[in-house]
């Protein structure tokens, strides 16, 4: 069975077999990946803690004919300030939740994997996680091929002029009130969300703050479900948790 080293981020976890843990897993190397770690769910298993989400490491891979199986595992950073930190965690799940969604199997990505890392890195460290996960969301929007058209109508071609323009997942973006009849998953939002969407994604690295933050990802939502046409279990615990905190 032939071994391969690959520098990996944990996306996911799944309970297999009585004591094993199935991971999808993003790799510089190979792409997204499923991988089996074996054991890994028992006490004091050398592998339970780089099974975990947004566990990064140099991980050993035997490949068979039908599947993956973890053999040895180096640990490289656990993003510890995420794990210390209910909001930041919060927001690397979700955003990691997004990586497994709409990245395909078997291929290639070194953008991904080095996006999804200083992603996790901002969130963990940006005054603002928050604004760290917008970025990053239109970022992978961007480089998946998904990014919706936020400053210019997609029927029309015409900018923004609406003070709570439409938004359409179907259209792929912002809609005018003359073309919004036609797309009936359209919903408002309000122009300034809008043009901050379609500006952020521009910044090497995330800015220090987004007016309405929680409504952008509000806004972001819908388009996640619509490309990966899945429930987002963790995004939508995200925004419960920005709503909520909204009114404490």
């Amino acid at each position: 069975m032939p071994e391969i080293s690959v520098h990996a981020i944990v996306l996911r976890r799944r309970d297999a077999g009585e004591s094993d843990r199935r991971l999808t897993i993003l790799t510089e190397e190979l792409g997204k990946i499923d991988v089996t770690a074996k054991g890994a769910r028992k006490a004091a298993a050398r592998l339970a803690g780089i099974s975990e989400p947004l566990s990064h490491a140099v991980l050993g891979i035997a490949t068979g004919k039908k599947s993956a199986f973890v053999t040895q595992a180096q640990p490289m950073s656990a993003f510890r300030g995420l794990r210390s930190d209910f909001d930041r965690l919060t927001f690397g799940l979700a955003l990691a939740e997004l990586f497994a969604a709409v990245l395909p199997y078997d291929e290639p990505a070194p953008e991904a994997f080095e996006l999804l890392g200083h992603s996790l890195e901002f969130i963990e460290r940006n005054a603002k996680p928050v604004v760290a996960f917008i970025w990053a969301q239109v970022r992978l929007l961007e480089l998946s091929g998904f990014l919706p058209q936020f400053d210019r109508c997609v029927v029309t071609d015409r900018l923004v002029s609406e003070v709570e323009p439409w938004l359409s997942p179907q259209a792929g973006g912002y809609v005018s009130d003359s073309e919004a009849g036609s797309f009936t998953d359209r919903f408002r939002a309000r122009v300034e969300v809008l043009f901050g969407l379609s500006r952020i994604g521009e910044f090497e690295a995330p800015p220090e703050n987004l007016k309405f933050a929680t409504e952008a990802v509000a806004a972001l939502l819908p388009f996640w479900r619509n490309i990966a046409d899945m429930q987002l279990p963790a995004n939508e615990a995200a925004l419960r948790h920005l709503r909520q905190a909204a009114f404490d």
